[in-house]
């Protein structure tokens, strides 16, 4: 029996569904299982395409040589668990991955673990857990190029989980999940600190549940998430320009207007934003359930009003920034943490007006599975079709080939890389070398006497005429005086391309 009284589990129906809606109907672990199985194809499927990295796999390829309490713009968790990884496994395209899947892994298992907390059927839990699919965040954004949202959501659905088990059975654990998944969501994206502020607002809403945030137990929630926030916060303190420029800079459109007008164009991209994260969910629900679409809308409980406040409330505070931070462009993404629960809550809201969401598993198997692969085929598609569509990827560099080039000329002592993205790469093909970006705060330079000749410079050029180097030498590498090589460069078609050049670099030896 469930918390609200039902009764009905899919497996006592044996009837109906087939042998996937079946397995998928245990609950927690057999659609657990499920997507460990589908994330391990997600997994093989990226290591089949060639190892060119991807604009954030690069900016962590680059970043796992050092461990800091703050990098830049982004809050360090990812960086610190993709740095967890490359220590043990080494630098690889595998080790880049693993984080990210296992992420979204537990994304999914912690979703399932807070929805059991208000429905213990395992139907229904497996239902919540799937639904998370119908969100393009969730399903199909990971699959192309994401890190740091991605441990956002995974820090989302553990606080769901720490929430609603300490609302529905409060206990010591219930409280310490939720700090930990206060202080992971806080280091994981500065944006996640609005939902638990509105969900402080939601829960005091109710009269009884308002005594938990009053109880003894909540200073433990407290204490674990200041010990996880606060390496990060003190570096924050002495670092808030590099750490809001590129955040801030992104929310901005260049040349937008001012005042009324700059708001209103503001709240239209807040809307925009909220319609393109959710109406693929609505829709798919208000269809499969459209004889309780009404009955719905009008249907309350202290669950769907709790999760509706908590989005509200949040969404507001978007408002708020938008209103006091000169913010024009809100996109989907920063909407993560507040509407990743409405697939839980429209459930809620049509098992409530009478649907039945157990029951219906089998109808949504075959919606699910369409997405799955609709979310897994682009990014291989786009890479190996792109000679034909001219569509190219980073992922269709060339790098292969430019390193064998390289490494027939020498075996550097460092790498001296102009740009995020070519440093993260010439990273990866040179496991054992240091490389740095002159354009980031360089930090962990290796010591002046571990360095020798030869240090290779490479940087992108526009054309086959080599230009200088675009930056400026480290003067750790001035100071050793050694004598540049004539410049050069290197042009390789693409990856799976139709012959053109897909990248031209520059590069000197210094000796």
């Amino acid at each position: 029996m469930d918390r609200d009284g039902g009764v009905v589990d899919l497996r006592e129906r044996p009837g109906q569904g087939g042998r996937l809606a079946n397995f998928l109907a245990g609950g927690l672990w057999p659609a657990t299982l499920f997507f460990g199985l589908y994330f391990i194809l997600s997994i093989v499927a990226r290591l089949a395409l060639p190892h060119s990295l991807t604009l954030d796999e690069a900016e962590q390829s680059l970043f796992s040589q050092y461990w800091l309490a703050g990098y830049g713009p982004q809050p360090p968790f990812y960086n610190w668990l993709q740095n967890t990884f490359v220590s043990v496994m080494g630098i690889s395209l595998l080790a880049l991955t693993l984080p990210k899947f296992a992420m979204l892994l537990l994304c999914y298992l912690f979703f399932g673990l807070a929805a059991r907390e208000i429905d213990g059927r395992p139907g229904f839990v497996a239902m919540a857990m799937l639904s998370l699919l119908t969100l393009p965040q969730v399903s199909y954004m990971p699959q192309q190029d994401l890190t740091h949202t991605v441990a956002v959501l995974m820090a989302t659905s553990l606080f769901l989980y720490g929430l609603f088990r300490t609302l529905a059975r409060p206990d010591w654990a219930g409280y310490a999940v939720l700090g930990l998944a206060i202080g992971i969501g806080t280091i994981s994206k500065y944006n996640f600190v609005l939902l638990p502020a509105a969900t402080v607002v939601a829960v005091f809403a109710d009269r009884e549940w308002r005594a938990r945030l009053f109880d003894i137990r909540i200073l433990l929630t407290a204490a674990i998430s200041l010990a996880i926030i606060m390496p990060h916060a003190l570096w924050l303190l002495g670092n808030l320009d590099l750490a809001t420029r590129g955040t801030i800079s992104k929310m901005v459109e260049a040349n937008a207007p001012h005042g009324i007008a700059r708001i209103a164009r503001a709240l239209g991209s807040l809307v925009l934003a909220c319609i393109a994260f959710g109406a693929l969910t609505v829709v798919i629900f208000a269809v499969a359930f459209k004889g309780q679409v009404r009955q719905a809308l009008k249907m309350s409980t202290r669950w769907t009003r709790l999760l509706g406040i908590t989005m509200l409330v949040s969404l507001l505070g978007v408002v708020l920034v938008i209103l006091f931070a000169g913010t024009t462009k809100i996109t989907e993404r920063w909407l993560d943490p507040y509407l990743l629960v409405l697939p839980l809550y429209l459930l809620l809201k049509f098992r409530g007006a009478g649907a039945d969401i157990v029951g219906s598993l089998k109808r949504f198997v075959p919606v699910f599975l369409v997405i799955m692969v609709v979310t897994l085929i682009p990014l291989a598609a786009k890479t190996v079709t792109a000679g034909m569509t001219g569509g190219y990827t980073r992922i269709n560099y060339p790098f292969a080939r430019i390193t064998e080039t390289l490494k027939a000329e020498g075996q550097p002592s460092l790498i001296v890389a102009g740009g995020t993205h070519l440093g993260g790469n010439m990273r990866l093909r040179f496991p054992g070398t240091p490389v740095v970006d002159p354009g980031r705060p360089i930090a962990g330079f290796p010591p002046a006497e571990s360095l020798q000749s030869p240090i290779l410079l490479i940087w992108p050029i526009n054309a086959d005429t080599v230009q200088q180097p675009p930056f400026v030498l480290p003067p750790e590498v001035s100071a050793l005086g050694l004598t540049a090589s004539p410049l050069q460069s290197l042009s390789f078609p693409h990856e799976y391309g139709d012959g053109t050049t897909g990248l031209n670099l520059g590069y000197l030896w210094l000796r």
